[in-house]
C-alpha cells in the first residue's frame, strides 16, 4: 500500500462530513463511559486505570440493554425518545449511590494521567480505523447486507424482536442484540446507519485495542514491582497481538518464503501470498474433507463486517476483565462475598447470549473460574470458597437466563446437538496456528517454576494473582482447542465440512485469551528476570522476534483488501451505500423520507453474497424473500424458503393479475420495486401488470421505479 497520499488524504479526511459524524459518535461513547463510571470503578477496582475505557462500553450495552428489554415486553417502544430517556435514568442511578460523585471525581483527580493517555489511545484508534474504512466503505460484499439488514430492520423495529427484512412476516431468526446496540447508538448520534455500520466496526477495533491494553496493564501493575515497569509495554503488545496480529501462518507461508526469494535462496513463487489462506488452512493445504475456518480479529475488522462475533468481542474483553479484577482483588475473609458484581455481570453474559450465541458458555465459564479463584484465594477453607463460588455461579446462571429470555421466546435453535469429530487437526499444523502462544504459555511456565525453585524455603515466594490470571488465559484457551479437536456442533453446514463453524465460533475466542496473555508473559517475564543485562537483552530481542511473526499479518491483509491509497482529491467518507446505482439510491431515499413503520416490499431474491436483497438491507423494510441460503439456515430447512422464492417469482413474471393479487395479499406487500436487478433476475417480468397492480409513486432517470399497491 503507498503511502505517498496519506497526508493529504488525511486533511480530506478531517473536512469531510463523515469527521465531524465521528467526533459526535466519540463524544456520546465518551458520556455512557462517564454515567457508568461510578458502576466500572466497583467493578474493575483491582485496575490501575479503575477499568476507565470498561465504562463506555458497559454504559452502551447496558443502556441499549434496558431499552430492548423495554421494547421486548412491550412497555416502551424503541424510539429516539427513549434511548435518551435510558441514557439519562441510567445516569440518575449510577450517580445516586452515596458516595459515587466524590468516588469519581477523586478518580479522575489521582488517574488523570492514565485517563488521559487512554482517552487519547481510543480516539486514535477509532480514527485510524475509520479512516480506513473511508478508503473503502462500501457494504457490499461477505455478508455485510445480511449486518446492515439487521441493523436497519432494529432501527425500523418499534418493538422487539424486529421483523426479518427477508423473511416478510416473521422474526429475526438470529443473534441480533449486536446489530440493536449499533442501532440504538446510531439513534443517540443521529447517524445514518450506512454511516454507523462503518464507525461502529472503528469502535470494535478500538474497543479490542484498548480494552486489551487495559487488561494486560492493569494485570501487570498487579504483579511484581520488577514487572510493574513493562506495564504500558506489555499492555501495548497484548493491544497489537489482539487487534493487529494474526497466527503464525502470515510469516512462514507469506513473509519466509519472501524473504528467503529476496536473498535468492528460493526461486520466485507464482502466486502471492493471499491474507484469505491465513484464515483456511486446515484441510485447505494440503487439501482434505476436514476444512475448518480459524479467523482472528484482524480479519473481521479489515473485511469490515458487523456480525456477531466481532460485535461481540468487546463484551468476551470485558468478562475477561472482570474476571481478572475479581481474582487479583481477592482478600482473606470470612464472611461470604455477595455477589454484586455477577449480577451485572449476568446481565452481560445476556447480552452476549443474544450477540453471539456461541461465547456465552465461554464467558460464563471464565467467569465462574475467577469466581471460584477468588473464593479460594479469600477463604482457604474448601467448604466456604464452594458455598460462595456456587452463589456466584448460580447468580451468574440466573441473572443471565432471566436477561435473555424474552430473547429466547421468540428464538427457534437451527443446530442439531454436539457430535464427536471424525478427523481432528494435524499436530505441525496446530503449531502453525497457536505456536507462538503456546511459546509464551511455555515460558512463562518455566519462569514461575524457577523462581518457586531459587525462593522455595527462604519465605520470599508467593504467588502473583495476576500470574494466576494469566495462566487460567492460556489454560482456558488450550481447552478450547481440545474441545474443538473432539467434538462440534452440528448445524447444516455439517455436512460438507463438519466442524468448520465450531471451530471458527470458539477457537476465535481462544485467539483473544491467549494473545492478551502472551502479551502479559512477555512483558512478565522481561521485567522479572534478574539475570545479568546481556541475558535479558537476549530474551528480549526472542521475544520480540516471537511477536513480530504474527504481527506480519496486517501487511498483508490491510492492502490485500483496501488497495492502494487512492490518489489525493478521492477521499470517499464512511457512506456504505455510495456502491448502490443512481436508481436504487433513489429508490432507498424515498422509503426514507415517505414511509413509516415496516409495511412490506417486494423485490427481487436472491443467493448468498449477492447484491440481491439491497433494498430491503438498506432500508429495514421487509420483503418476502432476501438471501435464500441464509433463509434456509435460519429456519432450519428449505421447504417454506423454496415455497416464497416460487411467490417471488410468480409475482413478477406470472400473467394472471388474479393471481398476482392473491400473492400480494398473501404477503402484505404494499410497494413494489422494479429495477436493474428485477429485470436481469426475472427476464419475464410483467411491468404492465404490476403498474396496473397500483400507481408509480417513484420514476427515477435510469427507469427504476416504485409501484404502491392498491391494498388497503
Amino acid at each position: 500500500m503507498s503511502l505517498s497520499s496519506l497526508p493529504a488524504l488525511l486533511v480530506e479526511f478531517a473536512a469531510h462530513p463523515s469527521f465531524y459524524r465521528l467526533i459526535v459518535w466519540w463524544l456520546v461513547l465518551a458520556a455512557l463511559g462517564l454515567a457508568f463510571l461510578p458502576l466500572t470503578l466497583r467493578l474493575f477496582r483491582a485496575f490501575h486505570d479503575g477499568g476507565y475505557l470498561f465504562s463506555r462500553l458497559l454504559g452502551l450495552l447496558l443502556t441499549s440493554y434496558a431499552v430492548w428489554l423495554l421494547s421486548s415486553l412491550r412497555l416502551a417502544p424503541f424510539t429516539d425518545g427513549t434511548a435518551y430517556a435510558a441514557v439519562a435514568a441510567a445516569a440518575l442511578v449510577n450517580y445516586s449511590v452515596p458516595g459515587a460523585t466524590a468516588r469519581v471525581r477523586a478518580f479522575l483527580r489521582e488517574k488523570r494521567r492514565i485517563v488521559v493517555a487512554e482517552e487519547y489511545l481510543f480516539l486514535l484508534c477509532l480514527l485510524a480505523w475509520a479512516f480506513l474504512r473511508g478508503v473503502r466503505p462500501e457494504l457490499d460484499s461477505i455478508e455485510k447486507f445480511m449486518d446492515l439488514g439487521f441493523l436497519n430492520a432494529a432501527m425500523r423495529g418499534e418493538w422487539m424482536p424486529p421483523t426479518d427484512m427477508w423473511f416478510a412476516g416473521k422474526p429475526i431468526n438470529y443473534y441480533y442484540f449486536g446489530h440493536f446496540f449499533t442501532a440504538f447508538l446510531c439513534r443517540l448520534t443521529r447517524t445514518p446507519t450506512e454511516i454507523g455500520f462503518n464507525l461502529m466496526v472503528a469502535t470494535l477495533f478500538s474497543f479490542a485495542f484498548t480494552l486489551s491494553f487495559s487488561i494486560v496493564h492493569g494485570m501487570l501493575r498487579n504483579a511484581a514491582p520488577r514487572a510493574r515497569r513493562n506495564a504500558v509495554v506489555g499492555g501495548l503488545l497484548a493491544a497489537l497481538l489482539v487487534a493487529g496480529g494474526g497466527t503464525l501462518h502470515p510469516f512462514i507461508y507469506g513473509a519466509l518464503p519472501k524473504a528467503l526469494e529476496s536473498a535468492g535462496v528460493r526461486e520466485a513463487r507464482s502466486a502471492p501470498y493471499n491474507y484469505w489462506d491465513a484464515t483456511r488452512f486446515i484441510g485447505y493445504r494440503p487439501p482434505g474433507n476436514d476444512r475448518t475456518i480459524h479467523e482472528v480479529p484482524l480479519f473481521t475488522f479489515v473485511l469490515g463486517e458487523l456480525h456477531g462475533h466481532s460485535l461481540d468481542i468487546p463484551a468476551s474483553l470485558a468478562a475477561a476483565g472482570m474476571g481478572a479484577s475479581l481474582v487479583m482483588s481477592a482478600a482473606p475473609a470470612k464472611n461470604i462475598r455477595p455477589p454484586l458484581m455477577e449480577v451485572a455481570a449476568g446481565v452481560l453474559l445476556g447480552a452476549t447470549w443474544m450477540t453471539n450465541t456461541w461465547n456465552y458458555p465461554i464467558s460464563l465459564t471464565v467467569l465462574a473460574g475467577a469466581a471460584l479463584t477468588s473464593s479460594l484465594l479469600r477463604h482457604g477453607r474448601r467448604k466456604r470458597a464452594l458455598a460462595e463460588a456456587g452463589l456466584a455461579f448460580g447468580t451468574l446462571l440466573a441473572v443471565s437466563l432471566a436477561a435473555c429470555l424474552p430473547y429466547l421466546l421468540h428464538f427457534e435453535s437451527f443446530t442439531e446437538g454436539v457430535r464427536r469429530v471424525a478427523a481432528s487437526s494435524p499436530l505441525w499444523q496446530l503449531a502453525v496456528l497457536w505456536g507462538y502462544q503456546l511459546f509464551f504459555a511455555a515460558c512463562l511456565l518455566i519462569f514461575l517454576l524457577v523462581l518457586h525453585a531459587r525462593r522455595r524455603g527462604t519465605g520470599a515466594f508467593r504467588v502473583e494473582r495476576a500470574d494466576i490470571v494469566a495462566l487460567g488465559m492460556f489454560a482456558a484457551a488450550l481447552c478450547l482447542v481440545a474441545i474443538t479437536e473432539t467434538v462440534y456442533v452440528k448445524d447444516l453446514f455439517s455436512a460438507q465440512y463438519p466442524r468448520a463453524n465450531t471451530v471458527f465460533k470458539i477457537t476465535y475466542q481462544a485467539f483473544i485469551l491467549a494473545a492478551a496473555a502472551s502479551g502479559y508473559a512477555a512483558a512478565r517475564i522481561a521485567g522479572g528476570l534478574v539475570a545479568g543485562p546481556n541475558l535479558r537483552a537476549t530474551v528480549v530481542l526472542l521475544f520480540a522476534m516471537v511477536a513480530s511473526m504474527p504481527m506480519t499479518y496486517a501487511f498483508w491483509a490491510i492492502p490485500g483488501y483496501y488497495g492502494p491509497l487512492p490518489p489525493p482529491g478521492s477521499f470517499r467518507g464512511l457512506d456504505g451505500l455510495s456502491f448502490l446505482s443512481s436508481g436504487d439510491r433513489e429508490i432507498v431515499e424515498w422509503f426514507r423520507d415517505n414511509v413509516a413503520g415496516q409495511p412490506v416490499i417486494l423485490e427481487a431474491d436472491g443467493d448468498a453474497y449477492t447484491r440481491y436483497g439491497r433494498i430491503s438491507a438498506a432500508t429495514g423494510l421487509p420483503t418476502p424473500l432476501g438471501w435464500f441460503g441464509h433463509q434456509w439456515l435460519w429456519r432450519g430447512g428449505a421447504e417454506e424458503p423454496k415455497e416464497r422464492r416460487g411467490d417471488v417469482r410468480a409475482l413478477y413474471e406470472s400473467a394472471d393479475p388474479h393471481a398476482t393479487a392473491e400473492l400480494v395479499g398473501k404477503y402484505a406487500v404494499r410497494y413494489i420495486v422494479l429495477g436493474s436487478l428485477e429485470r436481469e433476475r426475472f427476464p419475464s417480468l410483467k411491468e404492465e401488470k404490476l403498474e396496473a397492480a397500483g400507481g408509480v409513486v417513484l420514476r427515477t432517470a435510469d427507469g427504476s421505479k416504485i409501484i404502491e399497491t392498491a391494498r388497503p
